[in-house]
């Protein structure tokens, strides 16, 4: 597939140009045979069907005796029906035989239902008497507390559709018809390269010149909540050559490649350049927003490279709204974002001249009804934002979303629905 892009000079794109370029220059979703155990948190490559019903056999709900209904319809308490005990049905020890009028069998939560019965009276109901014969004291119905062959689902039954996480749930439904392997799309394979010779990592000393890097950590956990395979995380000094060699490296073993910092217009960014040494194909840079405009955007093959900003607000915010949808999207998932529709408490503006991704707390009054309120400080730099947000609101040049206005809040938690 050729890249498709637009014009790199100097003219930056609107957030939702750069959206359409990235769609448009992802690849299918790669998919894998794995095992049971290997298929938590990823998404079903296939629509599965039962391979065999649900329960498998006709089984007692409770502890207590299968008997005939004809034999106790008309018992009550005074007038108790008593039954000859001829057995028992335990849970993976079935009764062998076959119940015969005036007969009843012990049975136990799970245990398969013997030839000829129907019913199953709960201990509760029953009294034991002498001479392995029972009392069955009251009846309520026929097959009462009888789970009966694929009244769950039956051979062949659709169970779980193309595109479903499997998580606890999921797993246990197909350990529980003898499901062992299965097609799943595979985690999308993420290099990151966190670009600065001023980043100091955790645990060295750092020096008066220097801050301490918390892109590295910020990114590896977005990676990861977003369920993709980080295969290779580098710190990378404002170096071409070692930048270049980096990226080379990146390229053999990753889907997307993630760098951050290096992509604005100093001596020493040199993101840009070491991607198109390595034969990758611009797509965009720049878009118009904030935070986040020195978005880069390349492409060689099937490999996907990001520059983002290296302030670590406006690094989350490029990685949540583009590449968390993306990841996703290589995952199996639709392409997006979980929204909420809140109302403004106050007057939120932007006064700038490019679209503004405002960081907003969500609160719900007694009536269920979300409020939005914005964060305070919004610098790029400043990661409280992030901490004492819920989500963003997207505000377009000069837009105000006035007090009492409904506006679409992006959560940053991705586990949430939309709504």
């Amino acid at each position: 597939m050729k890249p498709q892009s637009t014009a790199m000079g100097d003219n930056m794109i609107s957030m939702e140009e750069a959206l359409r370029i990235i769609q448009a220059n992802t690849a299918r979703p790669r998919v894998q045979e794995c095992s049971l155990e290997e298929a938590t948190a990823k998404y079903l490559a296939e629509d599965i069907r039962a391979p065999e019903p649900s329960p498998r056999y006709t089984n007692s709900a409770m502890d207590g005796f299968a008997v005939r209904l004809e034999d106790i319809r008309e018992a009550a308490p005074e007038a108790p029906a008593v039954l000859k005990i001829v057995g028992e049905s335990r849970a993976g020890v079935p009764f062998s035989g076959s119940v015969q009028s005036g007969e009843a069998i012990r049975i136990n939560t799970g245990a398969m239902l013997a030839k000829g019965c129907d019913t199953v009276v709960r201990v509760e109901d029953t009294e034991e008497a002498e001479n392995e014969t029972v009392r069955i004291l009251t009846t309520k119905r026929h097959g009462q507390d009888v789970r009966h062959r694929g009244e769950e689902f039956g051979l062949n039954d659709p169970l779980l559709a193309q595109g479903t996480r499997i998580a606890a749930p999921q797993a246990a439904l197909l350990a529980a018809v003898g499901i062992e392997r299965l097609k799943v799309f595979a985690p999308p394979r993420i290099a990151l390269a966190v670009t600065g010779s001023e980043l100091a990592a955790p645990g060295v000393t750092i020096a008066d010149h220097q801050i301490r890097d918390s892109n590295m950590i910020m990114l590896k956990s977005a990676v990861q909540e977003a369920g993709a395979t980080l295969v290779s995380a580098n710190r990378v000094d404002d170096d071409f050559r070692t930048t270049v060699e980096v990226v080379e490296q990146a390229a053999k073993t990753a889907d997307i490649i993630l760098c951050t910092g290096g992509v604005s217009v100093g001596r020493h960014d040199n993101v840009k350049e070491a991607a198109e040494a390595n034969g990758f194909a611009p797509l965009f840079w720049r878009v118009l927003q904030k935070p986040g405009k020195p978005l880069y955007f390349a492409r060689k093959g099937e490999t996907l490279l990001f520059g983002l900003p290296g302030n670590p607000v406006s690094a989350f915010m490029c990685f949540t709204h583009y590449i968390r949808p993306l990841l996703g999207a290589l995952s199996g998932r639709p392409f997006g974002w979980p929204t909420i529709s809140a109302e403004a408490t106050a007057d939120i503006a932007n006064s700038g001249k490019r679209a503004a991704m405002v960081r907003v707390r969500l609160k719900r009054d007694d009536d269920g009804v979300h409020h939005i309120h914005e964060v305070e400080q919004q610098g790029s730099h400043m990661l409280t934002s992030l901490c004492f947000a819920d989500g963003y609101i997207i505000l377009g040049p000069q837009q105000t979303l006035s007090a009492g206005e409904r506006g679409k809040v992006y959560l940053f938690d991705f586990q949430k629905e939309t709504t």
